[in-house]
């Protein structure tokens, strides 16, 4: 069961640092959601309550970190909580109209950071999908998703780092398919868009496990490069994605097939 906290600082500003609200969220005794990520002396940990907003129970993720940092050109000596970079990170992709999670608190002390977010009811994990119960349309509908919203992330040069088809959660509501990105925390922007795209798109294929067929394969990079017929341009990008997958595991055959003669 899911625990409650009646919170109301929480309808404030997503970068409240109120002493008070830090407290009770650091205090949250719920069970982990996730068994906490423990590493150099620090840790990470995420649980799921509910919180009163206005009245209305919402359902939440509460991730608390301890000694839990990243360097960065800032500061490359003791580095930031990686919570912190996380959400800057969402921030950034909401400017950009790019949909990712909904931050409702932030709070940093010392070496410690706490990110709440809204919980995305109704989603499931990209990979958690059974594709083989889709129809045509639905199966192709989201695929088109998928690819519209990986094109975004990288016309604005970001990379995401860590692509894997659980971190892009679906939902199917009134005939259309929702898409959203997760676990920022490794999005970066890269100077050239070309690298953002190589990398993200070798992972993500690489960890679909066969889910995707090879014409599902062929609609996403359609849509993806906006082109009815690859160009060669794109093909050349690919045969890059394919040499990178096949150095990692011998998994490509399949995925070269489909455009490389």
């Amino acid at each position: 069961m899911l625990k409650s906290i009646n919170q109301s600082s929480l309808l404030g500003s997503a970068a409240n640092n109120s002493s008070d609200t830090f407290d009770v969220l650091w205090q949250n005794n719920a069970p982990w959601f996730e068994a906490p990520n423990i590493r150099r002396g620090g840790w990470s940990g995420v649980v799921k309550c509910v919180v009163d907003r206005l009245g209305q129970p919402e359902k939440v993720f509460i991730k608390r970190q301890e000694n839990h940092m990243t360097r960065t050109l800032k500061h490359p000596i003791k580095g930031i909580p990686t919570f912190l970079r996380e959400y800057h990170n969402i921030q950034s992709l909401h400017a950009k109209s790019i949909p990712t999670l909904d931050v409702l608190y932030f709070g940093a002390r010392s070496s410690k950071a706490i990110l709440v977010t809204k919980a995305l009811e109704g989603y499931a994990s990209l990979n958690e999908i059974e594709f083989q119960t889709l129809n045509g349309r639905e199966r192709k509908a989201l695929i088109i998703r998928i690819a519209e919203l990986i094109h975004n992330l990288h016309r604005f040069h970001y990379q995401h780092n860590c692509l894997y088809p659980k971190h892009i959660m679906v939902r199917h509501q009134d005939n259309e398919w929702d898409v959203k990105l997760i676990d920022l925390e490794k999005l970066k922007c890269r100077l050239f868009k070309k690298d953002a795209v190589i990398h993200d798109l070798t992972t993500f294929f690489r960890h679909l496990n066969g889910l995707w067929t090879a014409r599902d394969m062929a609609v996403f990079f359609q849509a993806y490069f906006s082109q009815p017929k690859i160009s060669l341009t794109s093909k050349k990008m690919i045969r890059q994605m394919c040499k990178k997958i096949q150095q990692k595991a011998n998994s490509g055959k399949r995925f070269q097939s489909v455009f490389i003669p």
